[in-house]
């Protein structure tokens, strides 16, 4: 489940990022130089992969940072990234066949951006080769498209670029300070190791052209003195732009990269949790020992009484290892900063004693609003239909039958993921623009066929989309409908609904437009024709019945909690037609949704249960106790083949409330010990025993900022043990904690939030007027190849 966020278009300042080239005390001059890469030039289709850089390697922290590689990216040098965004488990997004016209300034020499401290014995300093500038104008044939389409980026080069053989030379760097007699001559680092990484490209794939970014590790001869002010002289041969870069360390001000926290901040009572990382991957230097830290001092300085005070020790936390997914996330190991019995509302930097500080995080009660706000805006702008009226501009075009684009119709068939040809036609089918051979007789038409979310940069939308209205709707009926805002910046804020509802409502309400001549209901629409003119309804299924009856249930029962009574009978009544649509058919079908299987008869019990709540009709009691495989505490809630855990939160729910009464309730018991185990071992377990200290399941865990935390949070509502409750609150806050910037990458893992995230990842939002991509998506964070020939 990923974490509900600020209302804001991420934005991209050069002049606050970079640092002036200055050069003898004049800018570089440069001429333009246009490239072009099409077809001739490379042999590919070059269409709009998005830039993958905006900060980087030792960044600082109050710049936008790059979606670069995957979370563990800092541990694997030089390997192309996949930056596809995720709302939740999307398709790769098509490639379209458009030439990209580049335009190149070359300056003097690489792009010395920062010198920074990574800890009293490391200093780091970061280049850039080039960068890539977006347009963002909202004009020409491609605005308002998203990623999938290049509005002209401009690639800076910055030539020559770093000379990485002078670069790795010690004798090529020399520190000196006024202040620190061991450096009043000059000093030469004891060894250098350098990280590189891509930072942008011009999308074409798969022989994209990349800019490349520098970090260099540089290890002193003698420890930093606190206070102290240094100037790190670099020689001509590592072909730098600026020859000597002023440095002080300090330690409430030097911000390390060896630290890693929750960006975005802690809640002040909240004490089953507060914590920070401190570990540091060098590239080919390897991971940083800190082990001669343990012990040091952690502080809390606050901002605004410039005061710090002791708040805890560095202690070790586990070895360099295996974590989610099998993946070394941290290559290295890594230590821990507790402050978890720290109360006091404020800003903060968090201190350790010889490395420096964490940049600035606050301790409020209203801590995870923003996070909040910023995610339900993230699945707002990847709504379909929405109009061109707001800024920054939802995706476009609407794709209405009838009206936008024009001339656009959808049209019917007997094709779909049950049917016999759909397993034949490798690769993924929705993204077949061409089913026409399938049209049913007499090639008839929904008008109705629109809205709904897309999937990434695609345009398909199909079952598996369907878990993002369970995903919306369960924090809201776990917390009894406390998270009621209306003003989170949709389009519907305002209307008196709670805008995770009216978010919810509009995928519910698209699955409930997709019906056949007969009435039955559609397993989903295509990706378009390359004219944007058609596309192609898949076949009506009892399975997408029985998932259509889940969903208005779910939706009906938000509604009951909303207290709008009227709202909750039309979604109730849509539920029961759905149920009696699906008869008892479809029941032993199963599809991919969301993360995982899903059976039909996982989905009746899942109506079953909410449409219990919402009538109180023992037929519905029954009919889930029938279909519900929860037989013990030791039975799974979810395998390998199916998932009862959102109609088994329905069921809790309605005990817990004293809805209705419970006609079984050893069963009851049984489902409600079967979640807090399921929990316990799928994430709580992994907490405990990966370095990065993540709780997110790992049957999950090919991508890696996937958070998938549904159980924790179910258990955890009806946990009445304080110890079990205050366990499965430790593992929530620490999979918060990463997703918000305790992650090797320092950055939040969602656009448009906190002083650093990513902004170059492939999503909608380019070419709008509005500078950056739209807010609220998170990355992958994958290095993997999608497939052989994509990298």
């Amino acid at each position: 489940m990923r974490l509900p966020g600020k209302a804001a278009s991420p934005r991209r300042d050069l002049a606050r990022e970079a640092l002036p080239c200055i050069v003898d005390g004049q800018a570089p001059r440069a001429k333009s130089v246009v490239m072009r890469f099409g077809p001739k030039a490379n042999g590919q289709d070059p269409s709009a992969l998005r830039n993958d850089g905006d900060g980087g390697g030792a960044g600082g922290y109050d710049r936008p940072h790059p979606a670069s590689g995957h979370a563990g990216d800092d541990g694997h040098k030089g390997v192309l990234p996949m930056t596809a965004s995720r709302l939740f488990i999307p398709s790769f997004c098509r490639l379209l066949g458009l030439g990209l016209t580049l335009l190149c300034a070359p300056a003097r020499a690489a792009h010395l951006v920062d010198v920074r401290t990574a800890d009293e014995e490391v200093v780091m300093a970061w280049w850039r080769d080039g960068e890539v500038e977006y347009q963002d104008t909202g004009t020409g044939p491609n605005a308002f498209k998203g990623g999938i389409d290049s509005a002209g980026e401009v690639i800076r080069t910055f030539d020559p670029p770093l000379d990485t053989a002078a670069a790795a030379n010690p004798r090529n760097y020399t520190l000196t300070s006024p202040a620190d007699t061991r450096y009043a001559v000059g000093l030469h680092p004891l060894s250098v190791s350098r990280k590189t990484k891509v930072s942008g490209t011009d999308r074409g794939w798969p022989d994209c052209n990349c800019t490349l970014e520098h970090t260099v590790f540089l290890r002193l001869p003698a420890k930093l003195q606190p206070g102290a002010r240094y100037t790190l002289n670099i020689a001509p041969a590592v072909k730098s732009d600026v020859a000597a870069k002023e440095f002080v360390f300090d330690l409430c001000t030097s911000v390390s990269e060896a630290l890693h926290v929750n960006l975005i901040g802690y809640h002040p009572d909240l004490t089953a949790m507060k914590s920070a990382d401190l570990y540091l991957w060098m590239g080919d230097g390897g991971a940083r020992d800190y082990s001669g830290y343990a012990g040091r001092k952690v502080m809390l300085y606050n901002v605004d009484r410039r005061a710090r005070q002791d708040a805890g020790i560095v202690t070790f936390w586990k070895k360099s290892g295996p974590d989610l997914g099998s993946r070394n996330l941290t290559a290295s190991d890594v230590w821990n900063c507790d402050f978890s019995s720290f109360n006091v509302p404020g800003t903060y930097r968090l201190v350790v004693d010889g490395v420096g500080c964490s940049p600035e995080f606050t301790l409020s009660r209203s801590v995870y609003y923003e996070p909040f706000k910023t995610s339900l805006r993230g699945f707002f702008y990847m709504r379909i239909g929405e109009e061109k009226d707001l800024k920054p501009v939802p995706r476009q075009p609407r794709f209405i039958p009838g009206k936008d684009p024009p001339g656009f119709k959808v049209y019917l068939t007997t094709y779909g993921p049950f049917h016999p040809d759909w397993k034949k036609a490798g690769g993924d089918p929705w993204d077949n623009r061409d089913w026409s051979k399938y049209k049913e007789p007499g090639e008839p038409t929904n008008p109705d066929a629109w809205g709904g979310h897309s999937d990434a940069c695609d345009w398909d939308r199909h079952l598996g989309h369907i878990a993002i209205v369970w995903d919306l709707l369960l924090p809201y009926l776990l917390g009894d409908g406390k998270l009621s805002d209306d003003h989170c910046g949709i389009r519907e804020s305002g209307n008196g609904i709670p805008d995770l509802i009216d978010e919810a409502r509009y995928e519910v309400d698209f699955w409930l437009r997709l019906r056949d001549t007969k009435g039955g209901y559609a397993c989903g629409l295509n990706n378009p024709s390359h004219e944007d003119t058609v596309m192609y309804q898949a076949a009506a299924s009892p399975y997408m019945a029985w998932a259509n009856a889940a969903n208005a249930a779910m939706l009906a029962d938000a509604f009951r909690v909303a207290g709008k009574a009227d709202l909750a009978a039309k979604y109730r009544d849509a539920a029961v037609e759905a149920w009696k649509i699906a008869g008892e058919e479809g029941l032993d079908l199963a599809y991919s949704i969301g993360n995982g299987q899903m059976r039909g008869r996982d989905l009746k019990f899942m109506a079953a249960a909410y449409l219990y709540n919402v009538t109180g009709e023992k037929a519905y009691e029954e009919a889930l106790l029938r279909e519900c495989a929860i037989a013990t505490p030791a039975s799974e809630v979810e395998t390998a083949n199916g998932n009862q855990l959102w109609g088994l939160a329905a069921y809790l729910l309605c005990a817990r409330n004293k809805l209705h009464p419970i006609g079984d309730t050893q069963r009851l018991e049984a489902m409600k010990a079967a979640v807090v185990n399921e929990a316990m071992k799928k994430n709580v377990a992994h907490s405990l025993r990966r370095p990065s200290r993540r709780s997110t399941n790992n049957a999950h865990g090919w991508f890696q900022s996937t958070q998938e935390v549904q159980a924790v949070c179910v258990a955890h509502a009806f946990s009445t043990e304080a110890a079990e409750k205050e366990t499965l609150l430790r593992a929530l806050i620490l999979e918060a904690d990463w997703g918000l910037g305790r992650n090797p990458l320092n950055s939040v893992l969602m656009t448009g939030l906190g002083s650093r995230c990513p902004q170059q990842i492939y999503t909608t939002g380019r070419n709008d007027g509005v500078p950056g991509v739209h807010p609220g998506h998170t990355p992958y964070m994958n290095a993997d190849a999608w497939g052989k020939g994509y990298m």
